[in-house]
């Protein structure tokens, strides 16, 4: 197998959409029942930037045919140590070598970039975690996915209430000015959510990075809600949740960051602002209808609120650390 980079910015048709077949074929098969997404949802993720770091991309090609994808990102921010990378091969073309030939590139260019660690993302019940094992790799988090299914649920029937003291404020894309600051001091607050023993070390937030990652979610065509609690006496951000939505592929959301500032906890905004996103979402009409999330088990308040809110466990994603 041949292993060739791989660049989206070229714009070259070809290249996008043998992506595209290979990360559909993996995924229908991997996760049975899952809607691949559209080839332009794709292409417009893969062209996009990433505001704190960068990606590179690989091709592994046999007999003329492109048959795996590797994927490698480089944090200039957190964990420089580290790169992330994913594998990806044609169900068709497994147990071959493929992954191996790729990964080894990933590892050759993490090298290069002064990176000793890989990370790398697995499925239970698919063939990921025991590659990942006979590659050298350790397990070191496992996260829970879970879906709610927007259509089974009762907004009205959630049960929870206003906290005194707080108002609930809601945007879409762009914070608006005024709650900038302090929403970016929100999200650090993300700093102590439990990794299972991975070790991520979360770098300072700030107004600059928020508006970069706004444009690069526009880019990659996705669009970000946010419900937000201001505490109403000091008018700062104290809690969020974060919703991404694929403009081209509604269906499925993606739930981003839930976050409640530590001396703003015990008030149940978490419960509060989660709520009102899925009664938002019931609101629209049903462009989107789940709503899918990870989260560490160790973490059990937050599983307590999905399970409230009518989550329920699709999958387990495994996180493992493999030495450069």
């Amino acid at each position: 197998m041949t292993v060739t980079p791989f660049d989206p910015r070229l714009g070259l048709r070809e290249q996008l959409s043998c992506w595209h077949e290979v990360a559909s074929a993996a995924d229908s098969h991997d996760e049975p029942g899952r809607t691949p997404l559209p080839a332009a949802a794709f292409a417009a993720a893969l062209r996009a930037p990433r505001p704190d770091g960068t990606v590179r991309r690989w091709l592994g090609c046999a007999d003329g045919e492109v048959v795996g994808l590797g994927e490698l990102f480089l944090s200039d921010r957190e964990n420089l140590g580290w790169g992330f990378a994913e594998v990806t091969v044609h169900p068709r073309h497994r147990r071959s070598g493929h992954g191996t030939a790729l990964l080894a590139a990933l590892r050759t260019a993490a090298a290069d970039a002064g990176r000793d660690t890989l990370v790398l993302s697995a499925v239970q019940g698919t063939p990921g975690p025991d590659w990942a094992a006979a590659q050298g790799a350790r397990k070191a988090q496992e996260l829970w996915e879970s879906e709610a299914d927007l259509g089974a649920l009762d907004p009205a029937a959630l049960g929870d209430r206003p906290a005194p003291g707080y108002r609930l404020v809601c945007w879409s894309d762009e914070v608006p000015g005024e709650l900038l600051a302090s929403y970016a001091a929100a999200v650090d607050a993300m700093a102590d959510s439990p990794d299972g023993g991975l070790g991520y070390q979360s770098a300072p937030n700030s107004p600059e990075l928020v508006r970069a990652r706004e444009r690069c979610a526009r880019a990659a065509g996705l669009q970000r809600r946010v419900v937000a609690a201001v505490h109403e006496a000091s008018g700062a951000v104290a809690g969020l949740t974060v919703l991404e939505i694929p403009l081209l592929a509604p269906e499925l959301a993606h739930q981003d960051d839930t976050v409640v500032v530590p001396t703003h906890r015990g008030h149940g905004l978490g419960l509060w602002v989660k709520a009102e996103m899925v009664r938002r979402l019931a609101a629209d009409g049903g462009a989107v209808r789940r709503v899918r999330t990870t989260t560490d088990p160790s973490n059990r308040h937050m599983l307590a609120i999905n399970e409230r809110l009518g989550f329920r466990r699709v999958g387990v994603r495994e996180q493992w650390k493999l030495p450069v």
